[in-house]
């Protein structure tokens, strides 16, 4: 069973709507009806139980008594994914698959050889379509907490924003001695966030390489293969979760 996101408190007795495409799969493809429980989050830092009260399946609205509250600790560290933005519906798969993995926040980023041109009213509309994608991975894969989905920043911006985290990696071809491996191995356990800024498809530009370095960001190498943009995050992200978050087994996540 998919999770719902509502908004509000969630506190049990609350009465809340759901609407729109939710609410259609709740009646229409699930075949849901009244009295029956579904799984709710706020998309923040509560899980619980509702029953549903009442469908109206020709309205898309449907309303939820919630009857269970527990609260959620989001996991850590948090990671914040830097990608630069691909061509094509590339990043598209990027959002969905880093959503899955527990990625927690998306920063589009518009590089030097970025082919894609993103600007004006545009970039609002993208990121409203993209937090939509990443809303219905986390629904699908049962996580209780939706990913931050920033608008596009330039290179400039994006290096501004790296100044808020203590560690910074950025997988690059032209790394020879400094291994993902080896940097993990001296991660403290408690760290908080961790940042990985990937490149485009024809790669960062040296001047960005070293413009990332001055910014304190550590460049990685990933092995003898080079990836393409749209797998390189998914690595990193699965190798970071493995090792310091909730695919380990014994750190990440928990209800209380």
């Amino acid at each position: 069973m998919p999770i719902f996101f509502i908004h509000g408190k969630m506190n049990p007795g609350e009465v809340v709507e759901i609407s729109g495409e939710d609410a259609h799969h709740i009646a229409r493809v699930l075949r849901m009806g009244k009295g029956d429980l579904l799984s709710l989050s706020n998309g923040l830092d509560a899980l619980g139980t509702g029953q549903i009260l009442e469908l109206f399946p020709e309205d898309r609205k449907i309303k939820v008594k919630v009857i269970e509250k527990n609260k959620f600790e989001p996991r850590r560290p948090r990671i914040t994914l830097f990608q630069s933005v691909p061509k094509g519906q590339k990043f598209d798969l990027i959002l969905q698959k880093n959503t899955e993995l527990g990625v927690s926040e998306f920063v589009p980023v518009i590089t030097e050889r970025t082919v894609v041109e993103i600007e004006g009213e545009s970039k609002s509309k993208k990121a409203e379509r993209w937090r939509k994608i990443t809303k219905e991975a986390a629904k699908q894969c049962r996580r209780p907490d939706l990913p931050v989905v920033r608008e596009p920043v330039s290179f400039d911006g994006c290096l501004e924003l790296l100044k808020n985290y203590r560690i910074v990696l950025v997988p690059w071809e032209g790394e020879r001695e400094v291994f993902l491996k080896s940097i993990l191995s001296n991660v403290p356990p408690d760290v908080p966030d961790i940042a990985v800024l990937i490149g485009p498809e024809g790669g960062f530009s040296v001047q960005e390489i070293e413009r990332a370095r001055k910014s304190g960001a550590v460049t990685v190498s990933l092995g003898p293969r080079i990836l393409r943009t749209e797998t390189a995050g998914f690595v990193v992200t699965a190798v970071l979760m493995y090792e310091l978050g909730d695919l380990g087994g014994d750190r990440g996540s928990h209800h209380a």
